[in-house]
């Protein structure tokens, strides 16, 4: 999938997450006159209202739906994260030419003058080490070229 893609699928679950969070804030100031007023009725400062017992029930129910329908788009978005921080770290591995290999265990890059072991279970930590390494100039180099002296 592009990352044009990826990125409005983000989007689009960030977006509804927003919404989400708006309708419960707004149900959650709702509850709270509602409440309010009734404390004011049943202390004796207000001597009529007009909540339902029902609307209270509905604001406590929509609050509740709206924050599973939250930490659940979170989760969601949170996996998509994970899966496509793995296959960009796994393209980068094996785009710089590092071989998973089973003994000893983990991704191997390999210069030519030194071998490297790098993180064996998680290719994100392995394309991170790989990623310093190569920061800190363990690349394969061309030899220069060297200037004739005449």
């Amino acid at each position: 999938m592009s990352a044009h893609k990826l990125r409005a699928i983000y989007k689009q679950l960030g977006d509804k997450i927003d919404e989400a969070r708006e309708s419960v804030l707004f149900e959650i100031k709702e509850l709270k006159t509602d409440l309010n007023e009734l404390q004011r009725h049943f202390s004796g400062r207000k001597k009529a209202t007009d909540v339902q017992p029902d609307d209270i029930l509905r604001s406590a129910y929509e609050i509740a739906h709206r924050i599973r329908d939250i930490r659940q788009r979170q989760e969601i978005l949170a996996e998509m994260e994970d899966v496509a921080a793995e296959t960009e770290a796994l393209q980068y591995l094996e785009s710089r030419g590092a071989k998973l290999l089973s003994r000893p265990a983990g991704w191997h890059f390999q210069t030519a003058k030194e071998r490297f072991l790098l993180h064996g279970n998680d290719p994100v930590q392995a394309a991170g080490e790989l990623r310093k390494l190569l920061g800190a100039g363990k690349r394969l180099k061309k030899p220069r070229k060297k200037k004739s002296s005449s």
